[in-house]
Parts: structure tokens; sequence; C-alpha cells
């Protein structure tokens, strides 16, 4: 077999180095002034009760049915009021509605885009919002209203390099705004949109898109992005001038793009320059071309290579993915992906598109995980490893796991291997063909040209832009559980409590997709990063004083950052020299084909990715197969039983309906024998492929960040509990303490997990047995067992007529526990109820 080195150069090769020509560009045109287009907006919200909020907030002083508005928007407010619901993180230093080059600090700027301006000073909601159109319009005129010169631009630049730099950008409130002071207009140079079966829907009062399709919990809209183009220059990390939010250690060592004027079409946004922008964009999803390359460079079989592999749907490109959108409420520069089916079967030359599936590679048992032929060459543990197993320092040669389980018949029909008892054992022997399948997920960038503007910067840089899977959490945010596991989580159950850190991509310091044709380097290692503009004094702490909607917006901070292989964007490595060390970039091209695929193996792992991928190790049995060897996960975020099927939904549009997330329900309890059972759905024969359709957020997307704390805090004190306490495990020589934690965590199974009102006659007569009361308005109540050997059941025949696979596991002692917080009431074996109180707070 090739060395390791041999995959590393080989993914190197070819890289693109220069930025590509005009192509398909959408411009960002308009002939209507700015101050037009906000009077426009100033007048269609204002009978909808904005006009009297913010005479409210502002004394008597802003009235945008002002007739010379343009003087009214500049005038000095001497009365704002902050204790006005939604004003409480506008910044101290902001003394205008419109405050020229500072967002920021612009009244109007952050009542348009701040979505904690909802309602007036008496909590009565008002009765519109602006759209992202009118957002952008306000925005445009707090940077055009004081046009500057392209010299003056200059001068600011102080020398260092001046560039069109293209940004995804939000506003923030405080405290996940850069500095955490005030409400700050924040920006990337990267972005992730999502695939979806539906189309895109702006929620103008969150000022946010949406995934919910209202009509349909089993559909997705496609969730777009927005950028920016800015001139923008290069300067060292200083968190208190620009950032970058949370900034590292030697963040000071490193050149971050920092925003100094935004760009957009016509007169009035560089003095003396008529300009016309237009936004680029190209996206790619060469997953199924990188693969055959894999075969190729393994000397395995192949049937498809060469020139080919450049073609649809090898290379899946621009529009079939996704594009700049047109659509006039969205505004300039939205990437909006194109909707379609979660997964198609791959086509090409009017043919369905197969491969070969070798068995001198699946044959070798680290090369399968569960059922999925895994594309990681190399690794092979002996035992489970839990977080050291993240192959961090290896490269990703192509999709790191890929569907083999629809055979191709030399008739041309399809059988479906999942339906067969000995289906580990065919994929184990390979030697036929298997379907590819397509998806919408991609990576490319997205650019901005003004050709008024060549000759008079340095450079033109375009922002990395992500088209990635569902979100299953929306409301919950990657760097808010960043921040509580680094800071709030106690310190004796931190380093065990997840099997990956929960660190967001805006976190990680990384390169662009350096295989794309656009030209990202290599050496450009701030990309995630999100920055402010900059700002010459930092004012003291405020907070919002309006419901801040939780969860994601599609900027770095939201994604995950570590990658094996990732959810939104998998790992590359380059390497270059031996005494060089691996430099590494983001390679949409190592998830899974199709995204399900790696889907189902992140969730079934003990929620592998917090905050992305839901936690489904107790919707599968605990004894896993992956990599050849028993890998049993402890759930750790554990979902209810509502939310993975075994029991109806309480309440809501959906009461009395079964709606497990994936389709697949849970585990039931059973006797038989005179010995008690887990009955599971076997995970060996469950392919999300086969269940299109099934996958639904309508019950997780409920859940936020604290919630989704809680959930995390009240299974770790279950642990506690049981006996299992971290500071008592210590490390051998050959594992580390927590891989031991983990390891006797994945001891037990969670049978059931349930939020249990205040007054429930069985919590009740616990607390009352055990002489406590946990005073709690709701607590989680868990059924866990002790298991022991698993037993493969006998297929039965479901009732579409095909096998159903299942097996059970022996529950060999079982507990069940009532949580409030970290206080645990615990009953072992049907015996007394205990209370616990051992896990550190």
């Amino acid at each position: 077999m090739p060395s390791r080195r041999m995959f590393l150069k080989y993914a190197a090769a070819g890289f693109g180095t220069a930025i590509i020509g005009p192509g398909h560009y959408t411009f960002a045109a308009t002939t209507e002034k700015l101050l037009d287009r906000v009077t426009a907006a100033c007048r269609r919200l204002a009978p909808l009760g904005w006009r009297d909020m913010l005479l409210d907030a502002t004394g008597g002083a802003l009235d945008i049915t002002a007739l010379d508005l343009a003087a009214e928007l500049a005038r000095t407010l001497t009365q704002i009021d902050r204790a006005h619901s939604g004003f409480g993180d506008f910044a101290l230093s902001g003394s205008q509605a419109i405050t020229p080059g500072s967002p920021d600090r612009s009244l109007l700027y952050h009542a348009f885009a701040a979505p904690t301006v909802v309602t007036d000073r008496h909590g009565v909601e008002l009765r519109g919002f602006p759209t992202l159109a009118e957002i952008e319009a306000v925005e445009n005129y707090v940077y055009g209203v004081v046009p500057p010169r392209i010299d003056e631009i200059r001068q600011r630049a102080a020398g260092h390099k001046l560039g069109v730099v293209v940004f995804a950008l939000h506003y923030r409130n405080a405290p996940s705004s850069v500095h955490q002071r005030h409400a700050q207009l924040c920006f990337a140079r990267a972005g992730i949109a999502r695939l979806g079966t539906d189309a895109p829907l702006y929620d103008d009062r969150l000022r946010n898109f949406t995934s919910a399709v209202a009509d349909n919990p089993f559909a997705f809209r496609v969730v777009p992005r927005r950028y920016a183009a800015y001139l923008a220059v290069q300067a060292n990390g200083a968190w208190s001038g620009f950032g970058p939010q949370d900034a590292l250690p030697d963040d000071d060592k490193r050149q971050f793009w920092v925003p100094l004027h935004k760009l957009f079409s016509g007169s009035e946004c560089i003095k003396g320059m008529d300009l016309e922008l237009s936004f680029g964009s190209g996206l790619r999803n060469d997953e199924i071309a990188m693969f055959h390359k894999f075969l190729d460079i393994q000397g395995l079989k192949n049937n498809v290579s060469g020139e080919a592999l450049e073609h649809y749907p090898f290379v899946i490109k621009d529009e079939k993915i996704g594009d700049i959108s047109k659509r006039a409420d969205f505004g300039a520069g939205v990437m909006e992906p194109k909707p379609g089916p979660m997964i198609s079967v791959a086509e090409y030359e009017g043919q369905k598109l197969t491969f070969p599936v070798d068995g001198s590679y699946s044959s070798q048992r680290q090369n399968l995980q569960l059922s999925s032929l895994q594309v990681l060459p190399g690794l092979a543990p002996d035992k489970p490893r839990y977080m050291n197993d993240a192959a961090q320092n290896t490269q990703r040669p192509g999709p790191e796991y890929i569907n083999i389980r629809h055979r191709v018949l030399p008739d041309g029909s399809i059988e479906n291997l999942n339906d067969k008892p000995d289906l580990k054992s065919v994929l184990r022997q390979g030697g036929y063909d298997t379907l590819h399948y397509i998806d919408g997920a991609g990576d490319g960038w997205v650019e901005a040209h003004c050709p008024q503007l060549d000759g008079k910067v340095d450079v033109r840089v375009p922002a990395y832009s992500m088209v990635g899977l569902p979100d299953f959490f929306p409301q919950v945010s990657q760097r808010d559980l960043m921040q509580w596991w680094r800071h709030e989580v106690p310190e004796k159950v931190r380093a065990a409590l997840w099997m990956v850190p929960p660190l967001a991509l805006s976190q990680t310091r990384i390169a662009a997709n350096i295989t794309l044709p656009i030209g990202f380097s290599v050496t450009d290692d701030t990309v995630p990063a999100i920055v402010s503009h900059f700002t010459d004094a930092l004012g003291p702490e405020q907070r919002p004083n309006g419901k801040v909607p939780g969860g994601k917006v599609g900027m770095p901070d939201g994604s995950p950052g570590l990658f094996d292989p990732g959810w939104d964007s998998s790992q590359g490595i380059y390497f270059s020299d031996k005494d060089q060390p691996l430099q590494k970039f983001l390679a949409g091209y190592g998830l899974g084909s199709p995204f399900i695929e790696d889907a189902k193996l992140c969730a079934a792992l003990g929620a592998y990715w917090p905050g992305v991928a839901p936690d489904s190790t107790r919707t599968f049995a605990p004894d896993k197969q992956v990599g050849g060897i028993v890998y049993p996960y402890p759930t750790i975020v554990p979902l209810t039983d509502e939310e993975i099927g075994i029991s109806p939904v309480k309440g809501g549009r959906y009461a009395g309906k079964m709606m497990p997330w994936d389709g697949v329900a849970g585990p039931r309890a059973i006797r038989e024998g005179g010995f008690r059972y887990a009955v599971y759905t076997d995970a060996e024969h469950v392919d999300y492929i086969d269940m299109l359709g099934t996958m639904t957020a309508a019950l997780t997307a409920r859940i936020d960040t604290a919630e989704y704390k809680a959930r995390t805090l009240a299974m770790e004190a279950v642990y506690w509990g049981l006996g299992i306490h971290d500071p008592d495990i210590l490390a051998d020589k050959d594992q580390p303490a927590p891989e031991l934690v983990m390891a006797a965590k994945s001891k037990w199974a969670v049978l059931s997990f349930q939020k249990t009102p205040a007054g429930d006659a069985d919590a009740s007569a616990a607390q009352r047995q055990a002489g406590v009361d946990l005073k709690a308005s709701a607590l989680f109540r868990f059924h866990v067992f002790r298991w022991g050997k698993e037993i493969a059941d006998q297929p039965q025949k479901g009732a579409d007529g095909k096998p159903v696979f299942t097996v059970r596991v022996e529950m060999l002692e079982e507990a069940v526990a009532y949580v409030s917080g970290t206080v645990v009431l615990m009953q072992r074996n049907g015996g007394t109820w205990a209370l616990d109180t051992s896990m550190p707070t």
C-alpha cells in the first residue's frame, strides 16, 4: 500500500493558485439613492409601531416620518433610553440614528438589525419587521452618508495591504459580539449555508432564515448565507482593536483581514467614483471524483478514471449546488442553495453510476465503520480510544465514509443488501458493483469584482462558502457550548464530558480549501475567525434587555471546529517538505458520500459533534462494531423518548404522533425466560438512504442551549450516581484517564429519558420514600441499565414485507433516577430510593 506521505503529496498535487477571471456574476447595482431606500423602509414600518417605538426610545427625538429624514437621522440624540426593550446593548458611544461609517453606533441600524428589537416598552409586539434588503439599505446608508475618498481609505490603511475582501457578516447582540461589551457588526471570511428540500424563508422578526417548513415536519428549507464586500486591510490580531473573537494566545502573530469600508454600487459609496459592484461564486462537490482517485492511488478496482472525473456527477458544480440569489427582498450577496432531494442516485451518461467494492480493501477490519466503507486507510485501533482516535493528522483522501449497500446485479436491477441477514460478510467479501449517491452539499467561494477599483487596491480576497447539512439543533450555539465547557463546567468532569471538545470553527486557525480553483492559500489560516471593525476604546459591558433568539446564523462560531470528518466541512492536509509541519485546510470532499452516511455515524457515536449531531447512542445497541472492534459509546446528551420515537409526542401540533428524528425508533424492554432484555433496531441494517422523508428536526429544533446544557449535566450526574467518579479513575500506561472514564460510562446504556412535570405521581412517591424534596418544577427521569451479551434476533417481516432486523441486549442491572440539576435520586434494581449529590458543581 502507498505510504501516508504519498497520500499527502497526491492531495497537494495540482492545487489552483490564481484568482479566476470574471465568470457568472450577479450585479448589486441600483439607481435608487441610498436615502430614498431608507425612507421607503421607514415609511413602510412607521405605521406598524416603529414610529412610536423609536420616538419613545429617544425621548421624542427620532421621528422616522420626518420630512427631512436626512437631518433627522444625523441629529444628536441626547435621550436614548437603553432601558427600553431591545436597546440595552446598543453601544454607549452611539448618539445618532446614523453615525457615518459606524453601524455599531447607529441607533436606526441597531433597531433594524438586532433581533432583540421586537416590542414596544410595554411588551406589545411590533406589527412588522425589516426585510433583509431593508436592513441592507440602512447599512449602506451608514457607510455612504458621508462617503470617503479612495485616498482617505488608503490613508486609513496606514501602509498595510488594501484589498477588496468578501465577508460573511452578522449584527450580534452582546455577549456574542467580538468584544462582548455591546452589540456589534461581526465579520468572518467563511460562511455556512444549508441544503434543504424547500425554498428559503427569511423570518424578519428573528432577522434570520429558518429551516422549518410549517406544514411538513419532514422537510427542510434551504438556509442561505449573506456576504458583503469591503475595502479591508491585513493586521495582526489585537483583541482590543478588532478582535478576533475569543482570541488565541498567538493571534498577535497572525494576519487578519479587517473591514474598513463597505462597497456597494453607485456614486455614494466612494466620493468621486461611480462603482459597479458584482458578486460571483463557485461551489463544488467533488467527493465522487476524489473517491475514484483514491481507488487508483490505492491500486484498487476502479471503473472510472481520468478526464471523466471532471464531469458531473463526479464533480457537481456551481448552480447545481447554489448561487448568488436574485431575490430582491434578500438584497445583494446572498448565497442561496438550490432546493432538492436530500439524496439522489448518481447517473452518468444516462446510466446509474456505480463503483466496484474491492474485497481486498473492505475485508480489512478497520475499513468498515458499522456498515459503511471508511476511506481513511491505515487506522486500525486495537481498543476504543475515544478522544484519541480522531486522526487529526491523517489525510482524508476522499469522502471518509461511503455507502456500499445497494448492489447492482448483472441485469441492472438493484439488490438492497440491508435486507440480507449476512450483510456484513457480503460487504467484507466485496466483488460487486454498488450505487453512487449524490447530495446538495459542497464548498466554494463568494468573490466581488469592481472594475473601478482595479489598480487602486492590492488584492481581491474571496470568502470561503460552505453549503452544509441540515441543522437538527438550530437553537444550540456551538460557541455558547464551548464557552460553557471551558468556563462553567466543573473542572473534575470537563475532560471526559464529551468525546471531542465542543470547539467552534471560529476558534480553529485553518485555511480554506486550497484545492478549489479560486486559489486559497494554505498559509492563510484566519479564514474562520470572527472580527469587528477597528475600535479605539472599549466601554463597559452591556447586556441586551430583550429576548435574544438562540441558535446559528451561518457564521463559523455555529459550526464545529474539529474534523473527523466534521459536519459542515472536513479537513485536508498539505505536505510540502518532510522537515515542515503539516498544514491543514477545510475540505468538503472529506465528508460522507452521501452526507447522511456520516450523519448516521456521528449521531450513533455519543454526540460526536456536540451541538450539531443528535446523540443516537441509545437508539442502537451499545455494543457497536466500529473498525472491526467492539466500540461502545456512552450517551452524553440524551434525546427524550419522544425525540427517538418510543413514545408519542405529548403536546403541540404533533401530539400523539411517533416522530423519531431519524426515522429509527429507540429500544424497548422485554422479559423472556426470566431475563430482561432491551430490544434495538440493528444498526448494521439501518440505512438512511432507504428512509428518505423520515428525518425531522421538528422536535430537536425546540431544544435551546440552556436545555442542551441541562441534559448534558443531568446525564453526567447519573453516571456519578452510579459510582463513576472521574477523579477516581486513574490513567494507565496505555490510556489516559478520560478514555477510561468514557469506557466506564459506556458499560451503562439509557433505556428511557423523559422530562417529568411537577406533581408527577411516581416522582412524588420516590421523594416521599427518600424523605427529600427536590424542589424542581420539572425533573429529568432516566432509566439506565448495565448491559451484557448481545443476541441477534431472527429477522421479522415488516408491514412493507421487508425484513426487520433487531438485536436484544441483556439487562444485567437496572437503575431509575430523577435528576434536578446535578442532584440525583436513584433506585437501583427496585431497591430503596437514595439521594446522591456526589457530582461536583
